[in-house]
Formats: structure tokens, sequence, C-alpha cells
């Protein structure tokens, strides 16, 4: 049976480990190609949405927020806003690090409890945090790591589909 853990947690961990992944490659890729990484870190798919860097710092500040919503652990600071690779992977490192400190039981039974969610500045609407995690953690952290995965592979990093996918399979 999936729990609230693995709906959150563990999926959590999972996605920020596929972005450190998808970073890796994208440092590479630049090396070999002899681009500056911060011109990776700045592009974006439309000249209104956030650059690449801050998909990742966005990722980093749900994912730290959801601690702290259905665990009371303080979260690490993340600077909101666009960030050098170092940060980025600065803000991965730790956020992982603070995942992996939360226990099954941590969180597992507060299925029920009230939290809420932030929605761009506006008012932060109360819901169940079951719903928090599977109707906005779950969609907002797939919508940042696939906005990351399009802008490199947009650039010409040779991604696939397995570098996506493959932190988040249970293969037998």
């Amino acid at each position: 049976m999936t729990s609230l853990y693995d709906l959150s947690i563990a999926f959590l961990i999972k996605a920020l480990k596929t972005e450190q992944t998808l970073l890796s490659k994208a440092e590479a890729f630049a090396a070999e190609k002899g681009t500056p990484i911060t011109e990776l870190l700045d592009l974006r798919l439309a000249p209104d949405m956030w650059p690449l860097s801050q998909q990742i710092v966005i990722s980093a500040l749900h994912s730290g927020k959801t601690v702290e919503k259905l665990t009371g652990k303080t979260a690490n600071a993340i600077q909101f806003g666009p960030a050098s690779l170092e940060d980025s992977k600065k803000y991965l490192a730790e956020t992982i690090a603070l995942l992996e400190g939360v226990k099954p039981e941590d969180v597992n039974g507060k299925e029920g409890e009230v939290v809420t969610a932030m929605m761009g500045g506006g008012p932060e609407p109360s819901m169940k945090a079951v719903d928090y995690v599977v109707g906005y953690l779950q969609p907002n952290v797939y919508f940042h790591l696939t906005t990351l995965y399009d802008i490199l592979r947009n650039k010409g990093v040779p991604l696939g589909k397995a570098d996506f996918l493959g932190g988040f399979l249970k293969l037998l």
C-alpha cells in the first residue's frame, strides 16, 4: 500500500536526484561544447518563464516546505531566484539530505491534517495533507522537473526518457 511518506518524501528524493542527474549531464555537455554553464542555467522555454536554474530552486523550495508542513522540521535556507551552478548543486544536495532525514513515521498518519499551499504570492488555500501532496506538490515538482528536462533537450543536451524516468522506476 502506498503511504503519505511514499507519495511525498520518497517521491521528492527521486525527483531531486533526477534533477541532480540532469544538471550533471548539462554540466558535461557544456564542458564538451565549450559553452559556459551559465548559458544553460539562464535558458528559458519562453521569455516569461523562469530560467533553468530557478526550476531547480523551486523544486528544492517545494521540497523543503513540504518537510516543514508535514513534520515541523525547519528546511534549509534557499534563496529564491536564479542560482549559480554551485548553489543549484548545494540546494539539491542539502534538500535531499533533509528529505533523507525524514522517517516514514514522521509523516504517515498525517493525511488528514490541514496544510496550506503557496499560490504565487496570493492567498494560501487550506487543504488536507494528502490532497496537498497529490494535487499540488506532485504536479508542481513534475512541472519544474519537466521544464528543466525540456530546456536541456531543446539546447541539445543528449537526454532520453530513461534520464527522466530512471530514478522513479521500481524494477523487479
